[in-house]
Parts: structure tokens; C-alpha cells; sequence
């Protein structure tokens, strides 16, 4: 268990959207960071045993909902429970892209990536990707704090 100066590290709190055939799947995160800008792309870390590194490696194109101050609500029903055995996707602040991949409505911004690379980190799979598009909804993002959610 990490200490809680791992806690100052700051981190917003961004939900997952990916899909395997039919399936899809929501992840709240907060390991996420842009890792380069021509071309833009990010890193985000997902804990191995999660069902969203095995979709990932299986299906590279998804999705980021940057969350908005006041999304609470999604981002804990997003973090508990396996996509494996839940349906995350039913909730009303869920959405479903042009590509079939589900998002969180109203978010401060939202990104479409494609995984590029993995690499194995400890008990955590890293995921580059590029940002293949994006928009900024103008909204406050929230800001990621280990008590509120874990």
C-alpha cells in the first residue's frame, strides 16, 4: 500500500470506455498523463487483473472521459464492480459514441485514442496511445483524492 505522500501527487479523475465485440465497459482511472505532443498521446496505467488491460490488449481503440467537478456519482459507480459481471453502461450518465464506445455525459473533455504500445509495470499495465481526437467541453475537471474514492 502506498504511503500517503503518494497521495500529494496530483491526478484528475477520468472514466475508461472500451468495448470488446458487443461488450462494453466503463473504468474510472486516475493514472493517466500526456506523455507526448506531436503526435499527442497519453499513458494510463490499469491494474493487470482489471477487465479493462484485457480488453485493451485485445481491442486498442478507446475512449477518456475527463470528468467534471460534481461527477462524483460516476466516477465511484464507474470504479466498483467488474465490467466482467456489471453493466456499468446502464447508468443515465452514460453515453455511447460514434465508434460504439460508451462515455460519461457532460464531462469536462473527452479523448479517442489508440493504444500504440504496452508495457508491464508492476501489478499495473501501461497503455500508450495516441489521441486520435478530442474536444474540451469547458468544464472544471475534477481533481483525484484517494479517500473520496477508495
Amino acid at each position: 500500500m502506498a504511503g500517503n505522500y503518494m497521495n500529494a501527487i496530483t491526478q484528475g479523475v477520468y472514466v475508461i470506455g472500451s468495448k470488446m465485440g458487443e461488450k462494453k465497459n466503463l473504468m474510472t482511472a486516475a493514472w493517466l498523463t500526456q506523455i507526448s505532443s506531436r503526435p499527442n498521446q497519453i499513458l494510463v496505467a490499469v491494474a493487470s487483473s482489471h477487465y479493462t488491460a484485457e480488453i485493451l490488449q485485445k481491442e486498442p481503440v478507446f475512449n477518456i472521459s475527463v470528468l467534471a467537478n460534481g461527477q462524483e456519482a460516476a466516477a465511484i459507480a464507474c470504479g466498483r464492480g467488474s465490467g466482467r459481471t456489471v453493466d456499468k453502461t446502464q447508468h443515465p450518465f452514460c453515453g455511447t459514441d460514434a465508434e460504439g464506445l460508451p462515455f460519461i455525459k457532460d464531462a469536462a473533455a473527452y479523448l479517442c485514442c489508440e493504444v500504440r504500445a504496452v508495457f508491464q509495470a508492476g501489478d499495473h499495465t501501461l497503455f500508450a496511445a495516441e489521441v486520435l481526437s478530442g474536444e474540451n467541453c469547458g468544464r472544471e475537471p475534477m481533481r483525484y483524492d484517494a479517500d473520496k474514492f477508495f
